[in-house]
C-alpha cells in the first residue's frame, strides 16, 4: 500500500516502427484517400484533419511498410505495447481501433495496409493528444475549470518524431511529470493486479462490529475484503478468525484513515459504505483523477502556494516547493458547490464585513426572517440604504415572495459574522473566498460540504500568519489576535501575494505514501468517465452548469 518506487515510462515495443519502413503504398493513393469528407474503417472515424496535416508534411508519402510476415509480427507488438501504455495511463479503450488493427494484420491486400497505415498513424496520434489532455474540454463539465496546458501541434511533432525514429520521446514529453501523476499510474497498477487475483466481495449488510463480542460470517468478510486491497492485520488466535479483535480494529482504523472517515475502528454504516465499493468503482477514481492532472499547465503547483483540495476538504500550503501548513476545512454543499479556481491571494481582511448575496439572502435569510422578524438584529444584519429602518422590524416579512426580496444586507463585524474574523481576498467570478468562521463546531464533523461555496478555515490566524510572511509589521499570531480583539476593520495588502488553486482530487498518496481515496461527493468522478465514453449520455439529473453559490 506504500508509494510505489517511480518508474520511468517506456514504450521500447514502439520501436517497430523502423520496422515498418521501406513504404510500399503510393502517395497518390494515401492523398486520394484523405480527400474525402470523413475517413471511417467500419465503425471507427478516424482524425481526417490530424491525418491530413501529418502526411501533408511528408508529401503524402505512407509512414510504414505493412507487408510481409516479419512486419506483421512487429505490427502485433505494436498493438500490444499501446494496448498496455493505454492500460497504465487509465485511457479510454474504446478510443482506440486495437481489434480492428489486430483483424487486418493477417491480410495481404493493399486495401488491408492502406487502412493499417491509417490506423496506425491515428493510433499514436491519437494516444499522443489523450496524453496531452486534449480529448475532452473540462470547463465544459466542471464549475470553474479554466485549467489547460500549453497548446502543442501534435501532427507536426508526431511526424518529425517518426521522421527521426524518436516516438518514445514525444510520448514521454507529452505525459504530465508531475509526481502526482506518476503516483496514481502506479496506484492503478496496483488495483489492476488486485482485479487479476479476482478482486474483492461486498461485505454484507447487519449491524455494526465494534468489540469482541461481535463474531460471525461478517467478520469473516471484512477481514478478506481489507486483506484483498493489501492493508496488514494481525494474526488471530486459533480458532478466532470470525471474532471482531483488537488487531481487526487497528486495521480498520488504518482503512478508515485513508479513506477520510471517522477512524475509530468500528464498522458503522459510513465505513460499509466505503468498503463495498467495487474494485470497478475504485478504478474509475483513480483514472477520472488521472485525466484532470492530464489537464493541469506543467508549472502546476507552483513552488509557493495555496491548494485547497474539495474532495479531501483540506488546504496544503507550499513554500519553496515544501508542505508547510495543513488544515482542514469547509467546503461547498453539492446543491453550492466550491467552483475551481485558480488565483492569487492579495488581501486580508480583519473583522470583515460579510455583504451578503442575493441568492443567498433570500435561500437562507428569508425563511429564517418568516419565522423571527428580530433575525437581523439578532444576528447583527443590516439593511443597506435603510436607514430609517435598518433591521427591517416595520416590514412585514411573513408574507413576503422570494422574488419580493430585493434587499441588499450586510452584516456588521463581530463574533456572529459568518465570515468570522479574518477573509482572504482573489480575484474569481463566483465571488468565492476563504475566511474564518463562528461555528468552529463544524470542523469535528468529518463530512465538511457545509459551506454556500466558500473555504472556510479552521485556523484563519495560522493562514494568516503563513501568508503575511513579509509583510511590513508584525504578524505573528499574538499581534494577529490583537489586531482582531480591537474589532477594527483592517485591509492588510501581502507584500508577497500568493497563488491560490482549488481544486478536487479524490484519490492521492499522503506524506507518508499510503494510497487515499475519498468519497467522489460532487459526482465529478463518475461525471468525467461517464463523458470520456464514446456516445455516454450524462444523466440529466447531474447539473453542474449553475450550482455556485457564495457565502
Amino acid at each position: 500500500m506504500k508509494r510505489i518506487a517511480r518508474l520511468i515510462l517506456c514504450l521500447g515495443l514502439l520501436s517497430v516502427a523502423p520496422a515498418l519502413a521501406a513504404p510500399q503504398l503510393g502517395a497518390e493513393t494515401i492523398k486520394q484517400s484523405l480527400a474525402g469528407p470523413v475517413i471511417s474503417i467500419g465503425h471507427y472515424e478516424l482524425d481526417k484533419d490530424g491525418l491530413n496535416e501529418f502526411y501533408a508534411a511528408r508529401d503524402y508519402r505512407p509512414a510504414w511498410d505493412l507487408a510481409g510476415a516479419e512486419n506483421s509480427s512487429a505490427l502485433s507488438g505494436f498493438v500490444a505495447s499501446i494496448d498496455k501504455t493505454i492500460s497504465y495511463h487509465g485511457l479510454e479503450p474504446t478510443d482506440y481501433a486495437l481489434d480492428v488493427m489486430r483483424q487486418l494484420a493477417s491480410a495481404g491486400d493493399e486495401d488491408s495496409h492502406l487502412k493499417l497505415e491509417f490506423l496506425v498513424t491515428d493510433t499514436l496520434l491519437r494516444l499522443a493528444h489523450n496524453l496531452h489532455g486534449d480529448n475532452i474540454d473540462l470547463g465544459e463539465l466542471y464549475v470553474g475549470w479554466k485549467f489547460h496546458r500549453g497548446e502543442i501541434d501534435i501532427p507536426a511533432v508526431m511526424q518529425k518524431a517518426v521522421a527521426a525514429n524518436d516516438v518514445n520521446n514525444v510520448f514521454e514529453q507529452l505525459t504530465p511529470k508531475q509526481t502526482a501523476y506518476r503516483d496514481l499510474a502506479h496506484i492503478l497498477e496496483w488495483y489492476n493486479g488486485i482485479s487479476l487475483t479476482g478482486g474483492w466481495k461486498p461485505i454484507a449488510a447487519g449491524p455494526g462490529l465494534k468489540s469482541t463480542k461481535d463474531h460471525g460470517p461478517r467478520v469473516l468478510q471484512l477481514r478478506a475484503r481489507l486483506a484483498a486491497e493489501g492493508y496488514a492485520i494481525k494474526n488471530p488466535s486459533p480458532g478466532q478468525e470470525s471474532v471482531f479483535d483488537d488487531g481487526l480494529s487497528v486495521a480498520l482504523k488504518t482503512y478508515q484513515q485513508r479513506n477520510g472517515l471517522d477512524a475509530d475502528g468500528h464498522l458503522g454504516p459510513d465505513t460499509l459504505m466505503a468498503l463495498n465499493v467495487p474494485l470497478t468503482g475504485r478504478i474509475e477514481q483513480i483514472r477520472s483523477n488521472m485525466e484532470r492532472w492530464r489537464h493541469m499547465p506543467e508549472d502546476f503547483p507552483s513552488p509557493r502556494g495555496i491548494i485547497v483540495n474539495i474532495a479531501d476538504a483540506s488546504v496544503e500550503i507550499l513554500d519553496n516547493g515544501k508542505s508547510i501548513y495543513r488544515g482542514i476545512v469547509i467546503v461547498g454543499q453539492v446543491e453550492r458547490k466550491t467552483p475551481f479556481i485558480q488565483s492569487v491571494v492579495r488581501s486580508m481582511i480583519v473583522n470583515p464585513s460579510w455583504h451578503v448575496p442575493a441568492k443567498i439572502a433570500r435561500a437562507d435569510i428569508l425563511p429564517k426572517l418568516r419565522k423571527d422578524p428580530h433575525y437581523l438584529e439578532k444576528l447583527g444584519f443590516v439593511i443597506r440604504d435603510n436607514e430609517d429602518d435598518p433591521h427591517g422590524e416595520n416590514i412585514d416579512w411573513s408574507n413576503m415572495a422570494d422574488e419580493e426580496f430585493n434587499f441588499r444586507l450586510r452584516q456588521q463585524p463581530g463574533a456572529m459574522n459568518s465570515l468570522g474574523r479574518i477573509k482572504f481576498d482573489f480575484n474569481n467570478d463566483y465571488a468565492v473566498y476563504m475566511h474564518g468562521t463562528p461555528h468552529q463546531e463544524l470542523f469535528d464533523k468529518n463530512r465538511r460540504t457545509l459551506s454556500s461555496g466558500c473555504v472556510r478555515l479552521r485556523d484563519p490566524e495560522k493562514v494568516a500568519e503563513v501568508v503575511l510572511t513579509g509583510t511590513p509589521g508584525v504578524w505573528d499570531i499574538p499581534h494577529i489576535e490583537a489586531k482582531i480583539a480591537s474589532k477594527q476593520t483592517r485591509w492588510i495588502g501581502l507584500a508577497q501575494p500568493i497563488p491560490i488553486t482549488i481544486l478536487y482530487w479524490t484519490v492521492f498518496t499522503d506524506e507518508s505514501g499510503a494510497i487515499n481515496f475519498r468519497n467522489d461527493v460532487y459526482d465529478y468522478d463518475r461525471f468525467l468517465m461517464e463523458n470520456l465514453r464514446p456516445a455516454a449520455e450524462v444523466p440529466e439529473s447531474n447539473d453542474n452548469s449553475d450550482s455556485v453559490h457564495t457565502e
